[in-house]
């Protein structure tokens, strides 16, 4: 197999050119999921009467469907109901107003949330009660002990798992050509469809998230030695 340098620089070129598009889209699935990720996570680990259960279902079912059948549904839905939708409630937009960006937001947003929220529930977990009890044993209120006695800790156990589910979504959104919307690997391939070099387009794209990960990588190690900074070595 010939590799050809200058099919490679043209597909990583071609590629750079949707990096903000990748980040946008991993930015707003990232904010979602870290907020509904939290709310699962809280509610899961403190057992809320009536309602955790449906958390544990939410979590079982989307543990289980992989992220590019949830695009796809997520697209096939949005095309034959979102008309009908918007009639309901008397909107004018309709589905070609709509940038199928927001739908592969929507669809990733499931798989981010859940992941997030594992990864929260287990810094939860691993949070002895006896931090609590000491807190409340100084006389702080129970929002004091948490925000500053268990957080600055919590925060420490979930920057390694985080730094995964941010390297996870930057991945998975390559995934959202399923539904139209170009990325930084589609963006790859348009220029590979025009001169047939695939091999070159794949790779192309591989040097850019891969010096994504390490930059993220570095991040989370360098945020991890930041907060750990005062933690005494055993």
């Amino acid at each position: 197999m010939n590799i050809k340098l200058n099919y490679i620089l043209e597909c990583f070129w071609n590629a750079v050119r949707y990096i903000p598009i990748t980040l946008y889209i991993a930015a707003l699935v990232l904010i979602i999921g870290f907020i509904f990720g939290t709310l699962i996570a809280l509610g899961r680990t403190y057992r809320i009467k009536g309602l955790s259960f449906f958390l544990d279902l939410y979590i079982i079912i989307f543990k289980a469907v992989p992220v590019n059948l949830i695009i796809v549904a997520s697209g096939l839905i949005f095309a034959l109901k979102f008309n009908d939708f918007a009639k309901a409630l008397s909107l004018a937009v309709r589905v070609n107003d709509i940038n199928m960006l927001y739908v592969g937001v929507f669809a990733l947003s499931f798989t981010c949330t859940t992941q997030l929220s594992e990864n929260i529930r287990g810094a939860l977990s691993s949070i002895p009660k006896g931090q609590y009890e000491a807190g409340y044993s100084v006389g702080m209120t129970q929002n004091q002990t948490f925000r500053r006695i268990v957080f600055p800790q919590l925060l420490l156990v979930l920057v390694p798992a985080l730094t995964g589910s941010v390297i996870s979504i930057i991945k998975a959104t390559s995934l959202v050509i399923l539904i139209g919307v170009m990325d930084i690997l589609n963006g790859a391939l348009k220029y590979a469809n025009a001169a047939y070099c695939f091999f070159e387009a794949y790779l192309a794209a591989a040097m850019i998230y891969w010096l994504f990960s390490l930059v993220i990588q570095w991040s989370g190690n360098t945020l991890e030695r930041h907060l750990g900074r005062y933690r005494k070595e055993l």
